[in-house]
């Protein structure tokens, strides 16, 4: 006698079972990356935007202190 079950063709297929783990594997992994762009000290953050600010107004700051009459 055979050690298939009877009703195998019933139960989930193998590379089913194997391509669920693979998207559960990759969306964990997308996961990680995200939650790893908000694991930033909060001074690299505040350097960060004081830095986009200046670069924004640069054109103004430049203009206040070189072209001052």
């Amino acid at each position: 006698m055979s050690d298939i079950p009877s009703d195998y063709r019933d139960r989930l297929d193998l590379r089913e079972q194997l391509t669920r783990i693979d998207k559960a594997i990759d969306e964990a992994g997308k996961l990680r990356a995200e939650a790893r762009k908000f694991d930033r000290p909060p001074l690299l953050t505040i350097l960060g935007m004081i830095l986009v600010a200046v670069v924004i107004r640069l054109p103004e700051l430049a203009g206040a202190f070189w072209c001052h009459p």
